[in-house]
């Protein structure tokens, strides 16, 4: 019978890349729903906002519409026996009405059509409940939309109550069959003779085209909100990495923070545990900082400490981890590096350090120098206890006079 066994490496390192996966896996869901409701939550406000606008929209052209019906109702009003006669001709077709003033109020009913730029203009007279008979047409004649004098078409139910109870008002957007997308506004023709409903002005306005204008800006919405979205996750991303590149940079001396330093001596270790690699590291002091600062004043402590760190960076490689782990130590931790060959990177640091403030340090000023701490990885070592074999023999350092390198050496 056969088992999976493997080594306790082997082990361990399964249990740290599964674990990085699922922290990879959680993080990009985590994202992933933010972006998810954020794109949801502004889809909705651009559907609402794309409601508003269409009614707004409706609204705006039903008073348009009612107010160049009411104008044009007015109008006939001012006359209105020839519209009287009008209405009252049964045969339309044997033209026993006054053609000129017929004439005559198309051309107007054209004028004002063209004027306003409404698609239909038209004046009715009730032949049933459920009928209209159109009597003036502000379509031109000649075009098929045209509906001649006598032609009879369908009642809607508001264009009835304008008949029956004298109101002006407009429809909300009606499909007619034939016509298409509408948006009326009607006015009542009264004889104030009799104060009796005696026609109905409709004016149309066409939706379709500003129907298929705000489904582009409702597109465009959604669009631009889901590019909102992406922008918001993204800035908010953003935060988060600045958030955690601030908690990782020390503010003084721009090298990498101790919770950096940590996190990543603590990776490095699992990553020389299964490769094999040497891993060491260096904790470097600046001696006798406290008199500095007692004697120069902090500022120049800080000046102090900004030129340690630039001259550190500057000594090592591109792949050493440079940190400030306190208020005067450095720490340097040396990937892929023994014992022996950390030793001579912490001798030529103290060297050059001393080599470059020499040449270049004003009089009057501190003297720096640096005690340096060397200790390797061993295995069963964790970050804390090489952390603490590096600084007992930083403080070895120290007590051999400072300004030099003591490496530890292990039993």
């Amino acid at each position: 019978m056969g088992s999976s066994t493997g080594t306790p490496d082997e082990k361990e390192k399964t249990k740290v890349d599964l674990y990085a996966r699922s922290f990879k896996n959680r993080l990009l869901l985590t994202w992933l729903f933010i972006f998810v409701v954020i794109a949801v939550f502004l889809s909705l406000s651009g559907y609402f906002l794309y409601d508003s606008i269409r009614d707004l929209i409706v609204y705006e052209l039903g008073n348009n519409a009612v107010n160049i019906a009411f104008t044009a109702a007015k109008f006939i009003e001012q006359d209105i026996d020839p519209f009287i006669a009008l209405a009252e001709v049964e045969d339309y077709d044997l033209q026993e009405y006054d053609t000129d003033y017929y004439n005559r109020m198309q051309s107007l009913f054209r004028e004002l059509k063209k004027n306003t730029g409404a698609t239909f203009i038209f004046a009715e007279k009730k032949l049933s409940d459920s009928e209209i008979v159109y009597l003036i047409d502000g379509e031109d004649p000649q075009s098929g939309l045209f509906s001649p004098i006598g032609t009879v078409d369908s009642m809607g139910e508001f264009e009835l109550r304008v008949f029956k109870e004298c109101i002006t008002g407009a429809t909300d957007i009606v499909n007619w069959e034939f016509w298409g997308m509408f948006v009326t506004g009607y006015a009542p023709i009264v004889d104030r003779s009799k104060d009796e409903v005696v026609g109905v002005v409709g004016v149309d306005f066409s939706f379709e085209y500003i129907e298929n204008l705000l489904n582009r800006i409702r597109q465009l919405i959604i669009f631009t909100f889901l590019l909102i979205a992406l922008l918001g996750t993204y800035i908010l991303n953003r935060l988060v990495i600045d958030r955690s590149t601030a908690l990782s940079i020390d503010y003084l001396t721009g090298l990498h923070s101790k919770r950096y330093h940590d996190a990543r001596l603590n990776s490095l270790i699992r990553k020389s545990r299964f490769s094999g690699k040497p891993l060491s590291l260096m904790i470097i002091d600046v001696d006798s900082f406290k008199e500095i600062n007692d004697e120069f004043g902090h500022n120049v402590g800080d000046e102090t400490l900004k030129v340690a760190a630039r001259k550190i960076k500057l000594y090592t490689r591109s792949t050493d981890i440079c940190s400030r782990v306190g208020g005067d130590e450095f720490a340097i931790i040396l990937p892929e590096t023994d014992l022996e060959r950390a030793r001579l990177v912490g001798e030529r640091i103290v060297e050059r350090f001393q080599r470059d403030l020499s040449s270049t340090k004003k009089g009057g000023g501190p003297k720096i120098t640096l005690s340096i701490g060397v200790a390797q990885w061993r295995e069963g070592m964790s970050a804390r206890d090489l952390n603490q074999l590096a600084d007992v023999a930083m403080y070895r350092a120290k007590s051999k006079g400072r300004n030099g390198v003591f490496a530890h050496q292990h039993r």
